[in-house]
């Protein structure tokens, strides 16, 4: 935002963010080597180096020698992007924070965390549109009809009318899958947090929380992206059917122990009121919730004059059916073709971090891992992937409550980078995936 509303070279401004967030990143590094005294091998325990960490530091070095082999050794370039920017996401903004955020998770204050995310991701979601709205004179239904870039000169530009040599010479600084991805992804936390993270809601927290998922929603069909969009839709349907099961469960589980035992329930293990008046003061406020959005969302159509039924968004998921007709979608599956045959073509370690459709990045975790380093590095990534899914379904009720909205995020940021991105630039999942991994881990050793 600051170059944007400046209109700065984004370039230095980058470079310092950068180097702050890495130089935090590697005091917790450091912090957590002299604290645990790793050299020790007495301490590895302590330490809490084991066979996830292992795993993690060797996939990262596989994944680190192919990518000096095809930058240094090779000379290959990736499309548009100086062989730099690849090692500074790679290692400054993915794997050296990941790692940072892995070994101090027991410092992590879960409640404080989710709450200091919800209005990071809230502040984010505000500057992008209160720039888009400032921009677009128009108002909402232009907005709402173009998909837009934002650029580094401070323009909001439609895809179709970006010249080649403009990209080149400025750079997309927002683009419109992460416009649609942090809209998404406030919609979803905020839905998480209402349903999940608090027993109870004031009225207030109500209005708070549905003001947020509306401002998401806003963006999340501004950006008009299609990945972003079915990972919400996705994510918000578990969400609600786990926050219908869950209670249903419990309730069949109560009177299932009460038939079994024919005596009545100690009041103290089993309240049935104090458990259920919670969830019944919370579908008061989730009806408030939905009253409150149909109603904002009914004014805004009268007074903006959008209409809903011709949005850019509705007319590319119309597209996507189009399958031989939709340039992004056979273009994605292109990449993914070339991606499976160049890991064919060395399927232990893999051909190259670069797919040779259009010099670029998979658009696919899995593809760019099996392409980059092939089965050699694809074992140990698996059994990182899958280690957040062990470790949370592990965690008790309560646990799995207080860490449900951090998952949710986890869950949005895989989602993603399977349809976008590449496997150096997923700062998103490597970050989160090591948050749920570490605060798992930390609940679970302290429950045994």
């Amino acid at each position: 935002m600051l170059v944007l509303y400046s209109g700065m070279d984004s370039t230095p401004i980058n470079m310092v963010f950068r180097a702050f967030y890495l130089i935090i990143s590697l005091y917790l590094i450091f912090w957590w080597l002299i604290q645990q005294n790793p050299f020790s091998t007495r301490n590895w325990s302590k330490a809490g180096f084991n066979i996830l960490l292992f795993l993690f530091l060797l996939f990262w070095l596989i994944y680190g020698i192919r990518l000096v082999y095809d930058l240094e050794y090779k000379g290959w370039q990736l499309t548009g992007y100086h062989k730099y920017y690849v090692y500074s996401w790679a290692f400054g903004c993915s794997m050296i924070p990941a790692l940072g955020v892995l070994v101090n998770a027991k410092h992590i204050k879960i409640n404080r965390f989710t709450r200091n995310m919800l209005f990071f991701i809230l502040l984010s979601n505000l500057c992008i549109a209160a720039y888009l709205i400032n921009f677009y004179k128009g108002g909402i239904q232009t907005i709402f009809i173009e998909r837009v870039h934002i650029m580094v000169p401070g323009n909001v530009l439609e895809v179709k009318l970006l010249p080649e040599v403009l990209k080149k010479a400025s750079g997309i600084l927002i683009n419109g899958v992460s416009i649609s991805f942090y809209g998404g992804l406030l919609g979803i936390v905020s839905i998480s947090y209402f349903l999940f993270y608090q027993i109870q809601l004031s009225i207030w927290n109500t209005f708070f929380l549905t003001a947020s998922f509306l401002l998401g929603i806003f963006n999340l069909i501004a950006g008009a992206s299609r990945g972003p969009l079915i990972s919400f839709i996705l994510l918000v349907m578990l969400v609600v059917i786990v926050s219908i099961l869950l209670p249903l469960f419990r309730f069949v589980n109560f009177l299932f122990l009460k038939i079994r035992t024919r005596e009545k329930v100690a009041p103290v293990r089993y309240p049935i009121r104090s458990q259920f008046k919670p969830y019944v003061y919370k579908m008061l406020m989730s009806l408030l919730g939905l009253l409150l959005i149909f109603t904002l969302l009914n004014y805004i159509k009268e007074k903006t004059k959008v209409d809903f039924d011709h949005l850019l968004m509705t007319t590319r998921l119309k597209s996507l059916l189009e399958f031989n007709n939709d340039l992004s979608t056979t273009g994605r599956v292109d990449l993914w073709k070339s991606a499976m045959h160049q890991f064919k073509i060395n399927p232990i370690f893999g051909d190259s971090f670069i797919n040779n459709v259009g010099n670029s990045y998979s658009h696919n975790l899995i593809m760019d891992v099996l392409m980059s380093v092939g089965i050699a590095g694809a074992i140990p990534f698996f059994i990182y992937l899958l280690a957040p899914f062990y470790y949370f379904v592990r965690l008790p009720a309560e646990k799995k409550r207080a860490i449900s909205v951090l998952f949710v995020l986890f869950m949005a940021a895989l989602l993603l980078y399977m349809t976008s991105g590449g496997l150096f630039t997923a700062a998103e999942f490597w970050i989160l995936s090591a948050a749920v991994i570490g605060i798992s881990r930390e609940y679970l050793k302290r429950t045994t």
